[in-house]
């Protein structure tokens, strides 16, 4: 349980609580594992970098705030570790809804099914990349001044802000991803291919899912500033922002555009068969086959 004591407040860098060590520990070597991996799937993959600079920049942000926990663990007046707490875990999660905005758009070029009449994907990713600036900007600004003059609620406010907005277009997304995913399970493919398809709007699905939960539950713990009741409860913001964030943090990595979705990959615009299924070039396919093979010898 976390302990509380007659401290500064935060706005001279001190918390109100000591972080728990060995939780946070663990979620800064969970970070940088998915950090390193996103690294190698980078240089791998280098032509999907708009969808390696929000994962990157993502994950060292959330990587830095969980470290920023831990030195505060030691020292809860370190203003420097506060803003990075702050900051950090603030932020992250705005670059790495970037990229789950892409991976759908991604989705939508290889699979008509998965369209929208009159909006093209490029579009879809334009609209909702804008509205993680316009979040990006709100939070960035309102986090900064809320770490360094927290006796000014403009920080706080523009915080709030920024996270409601993130709440309505995720809100808007998560709908539009249901939206497809009923498509693509009414689709005459579905038996033969669209498999593939459903488990990319699946796991999108849930990753918008967890972003949602975790925003909302900052719009409801910074209510009442960072020195209200939720904010000093450091079990709800495990299981309300940490565990959502690493569940997203993961599935992004596993879905990652280049790595179902080579540029070798056959369109399956007609109708899709076992035979044709068994024709695409696709890295995960390939990879899953070579594992069954090694298993079966």
């Amino acid at each position: 349980m976390n302990t509380t004591s007659n401290i500064p407040p935060n706005g001279v860098g001190a918390l109100l609580f000591t972080p728990l060590f060995a939780v946070n520990a663990v979620f800064v070597s969970v970070f940088a594992v998915l950090l390193f991996v996103q690294l190698i799937l980078t240089v791998f993959f280098w032509r999907v970098y708009g969808y390696a600079i929000g994962m990157v920049d993502g994950l060292l942000l959330e990587l830095l705030g969980y470290v920023a926990k831990v030195l505060l663990f030691h020292n809860r007046e370190n203003k420097n570790g506060y803003i990075m707490y702050i900051i950090g875990l603030t932020l992250g999660p705005t670059f790495l809804s970037s990229s789950l905005y892409l991976t759908i758009v991604v989705l939508q070029r290889h699979y008509p099914e998965a369209r929208f009449a009159y909006v093209r994907p490029r579009l879809f990713a334009t609209l909702f990349i804008l509205g993680d600036f316009i979040c990006l900007c709100l939070i960035g600004v309102g986090g900064s001044i809320a770490a360094i003059y927290a006796d000014k609620p403009i920080g706080v406010d523009l915080m709030i802000g920024g996270l409601s907005t993130q709440v309505l277009f995720t809100a808007i997304f998560c709908t539009l991803v249901a939206i497809m995913h009923r498509r693509i399970r009414k689709s005459a493919d579905a038996e033969a291919g669209n498999w593939f398809m459903l488990v990319n709007v699946v796991g999108a699905s849930v990753a918008a899912a967890c972003l949602f939960i975790r925003s909302c539950w900052r719009v409801a713990e910074l209510s009442k500033g960072f020195n209200g009741p939720l904010a000093s409860d450091e079990g709800v913001f495990i299981a309300l922002d940490s565990i959502p964030i690493i569940i997203m943090s993961i599935l992004l990595t596993m879905l990652h555009p280049e790595f179902w979705f080579s540029k070798y990959y056959v369109r399956v615009r007609s109708r899709c068969n076992p035979t044709v299924l068994g024709a695409l070039d696709i890295p995960a396919l390939r990879m899953s086959q070579r594992f069954f093979v090694a298993v079966r010898n």
